[in-house]
């Protein structure tokens, strides 16, 4: 790919995404990629403030998207302050918490699926929908579901208690562009959360 100049860049336009950079488990490997930055690794910058301060690596990829890896060493409330050409991107800083690799939250949030295409694509104006099995996990509370919208639209949610440990979730975006769902058990996210869902018209 052909290398931007850096004068293009518009730090406020770049945004980090990936479940690494909301949330980590002490000892695994974490990741989460910042887009829109058209591949200029040497001006991004990455900063850790908490209980430690891990070692990270970062990559370009054949989008232009920079792929940040990190191992964080204790648990606890962390910070990821993100600059490129010594500005703060778009939600920097990130609050991420680190989980304890032995908290026993991570083994029952294992057991929660999330299935359906509301959770692959959407549609602009239109109801989609996702469904929740939380039955294997013995769920009775501390199921939470947000979504995070692109500026200026938001989206309505609904969610339905089918009493029997699962859960139908609907969705209606206002308008296209790239929506983030997630889906938290207890705070921890599930499998595959957050969903990086693109609507369109």
């Amino acid at each position: 790919m052909p290398r931007a100049d850096p004068n293009d860049v518009n730090p406020t336009r770049c945004i980090a995404v990936g479940e690494g950079v909301d949330q980590a488990v002490t000892g695994k490997l974490a990741k989460f990629a910042i887009q829109g930055c058209l591949g200029l690794v040497n001006l991004v910058d990455v900063e850790f403030e908490g209980p430690a301060v891990p070692l990270y690596t970062k990559e370009p990829d054949e989008t232009g998207n920079i792929h940040v890896t990190y191992t964080p060493p204790v648990p606890g409330e962390y910070k990821i302050i993100i600059r490129v050409k010594d500005k703060q991107i778009k939600n920097s800083p990130y609050k991420c918490e680190v989980i304890g690799e032995g908290d026993p939250k991570l083994k029952k949030v294992q057991l929660v699926e999330v299935q359906g295409k509301g959770v692959i694509v959407a549609k602009a104006t239109k109801e989609n929908v996702f469904f929740v099995d939380a039955r294997r996990a013995n769920l009775n509370a501390g199921l939470a579901i947000n979504v995070k919208c692109p500026e200026r639209c938001s989206a309505q949610l609904d969610i339905e208690d089918n009493n029997d440990g699962t859960f139908k979730v609907k969705w209606k975006p206002t308008n296209p562009g790239l929506y983030v769902v997630n889906v938290k058990v207890e705070g921890v996210h599930v499998p595959s959360s957050p969903f990086y869902v693109r609507a369109t018209n």
